[in-house]
This record gives structure tokens, C-alpha cells and sequence, in this order.
């Protein structure tokens, strides 16, 4: 990414020279080594992470450049999206064909390979548009490696795609309040005490969503 030496050593000596000191019965024990550099939480971390994400942006759009891979479009003459980053999440959009879908996987490896990060499969899933057959929805999902879910996932809370069908996809919002609903009817509470939990329980369920799509 056209780093100096001077600024890769700076921060390779930030990494390699973290060490950590614990209190045990009032004494200091330490310095500890870690063997992963960085601990969970340091503020050097996200900066980081930032500076890792950027590369892995920089392989899709240099694919994307040669052809070898087509966002999305929402619209016709919309700008093509392909991929979407927030955090440590990510969506990623190409057309499903195995030349694409290897592609992307060869984009992923060379990722991984260069930065120690590596994507949890099991919390991976592909979604594919309707004019698909089966079989090739199976055969592009096992070259993945990941699950094909038929539906809409929940993405940070949300699902992660509305259809028209809106009465459907938000149906787990009710269901989430009648088990809570069903988790009381063995409590004996007062009206008051009935009061207090549904302002405190029943309506926080529904507001993060409400404050999305409202």
C-alpha cells in the first residue's frame, strides 16, 4: 500500500514490544510476553484493522476494475456495489458463476494470507437471486464452503434483506415479545410490577427496529 520502511518499522516495534504486568496478592508479577502482539481493546488495534480492511478493498476494486468481478446494481445506472464493510463484517456481491465465485475466493486467501485474518465459514452464508436452479446454488455454495440460507439473515440485529412481504419478515419481533410475555405468566407480579416491565422490557424490543425503518 506504499508504506515507508521507516513508518513499518515504528509500527512493528509497537506490536513486538507489548507487555503486560499483573497484580497478585499485592505484588507485581511480570512482564508478561504475549505471543499475538496486540491485546484485545489497545488503541493501536483499530487504526490497525482499518489499514488491513483497506487492502482487502484494494484487491476487489482491482478486480473489479478488469472485469473479473460485477457488483450489484439496486437500479439500472445505479453504481455497482462490491462489498460492504462495517467493522468486522462484511458483505461481499458478485454474479453467480464459478469463474466469479473463484475469483473472490483467490481475493479472500490472498487476504487472508497477508494479514493473519481468516474468515469464520461458520458464520458465513451466501444468498443467491431467484433465477437460479438448485443445483447450481449448491454447487457455487460448496465451492464457498458456506451455508445457503433461502431467506432474509439478521444482520446486526436486522434482517439483512426486505422484501414486500413486510409483515413476514418482521414477524420475529412479535414472537420475541410473546416469549418474554410467556416467561412472566409464572411470576406473580402486581399490576404495577406488570406496568414496569413491559415499559422496560416489552418496549425496547421493537425500538432499535423502529428506529432503522421509521
Amino acid at each position: 500500500m506504499g508504506f515507508g520502511d521507516a513508518w513499518i518499522r515504528w509500527i512493528m516495534m509497537c506490536v513486538s514490544s507489548v507487555n503486560y504486568s499483573v497484580l497478585m496478592n499485592y505484588d507485581r508479577v511480570g512482564p508478561i510476553i504475549p505471543g499475538r502482539g496486540l491485546r484485545q481493546g489497545d488503541p493501536l488495534s483499530p487504526y490497525l484493522f482499518i489499514l488491513v480492511a483497506e487492502g482487502l478493498t484494494a484487491l476487489i476494486h482491482k478486480a473489479v476494475g478488469r472485469g473479473d468481478i460485477h457488483g450489484a446494481r439496486i437500479c439500472r445506472g445505479a453504481p455497482e456495489v462490491s462489498h460492504l464493510l462495517f467493522a468486522d463484517d462484511c458483505f461481499l456481491f458478485c454474479r453467480a458463476s464459478v469463474a466469479e465465485v473463484n475469483q473472490l475466493m483467490s481475493i479472500l486467501q490472498t487476504y487472508e494470507l497477508a494479514s493473519g485474518q481468516e474468515i469464520n465459514l461458520a458464520k458465513s452464508e451466501v444468498f443467491f437471486s431467484r433465477n437460479m436452479s438448485p443445483a447450481d446454488k449448491e454447487d457455487l455454495a460448496r465451492i464457498l464452503g458456506v451455508r445457503h440460507v433461502l431467506g432474509t439473515g439478521i444482520y446486526l440485529g436486522l434482517p439483512s434483506m426486505i422484501g414486500r412481504s413486510k409483515k413476514a419478515i418482521f414477524s420475529y419481533i412479535k414472537d420475541r415479545i410473546w416469549k418474554k410475555v410467556n416467561s412472566w405468566r409464572g411470576r406473580a407480579l402486581s399490576k404495577a410490577g406488570k406496568e414496569v416491565m413491559i415499559k422496560s422490557v416489552l418496549q425496547a424490543i421493537p425500538s432499535y427496529v423502529m428506529s432503522m425503518f421509521i
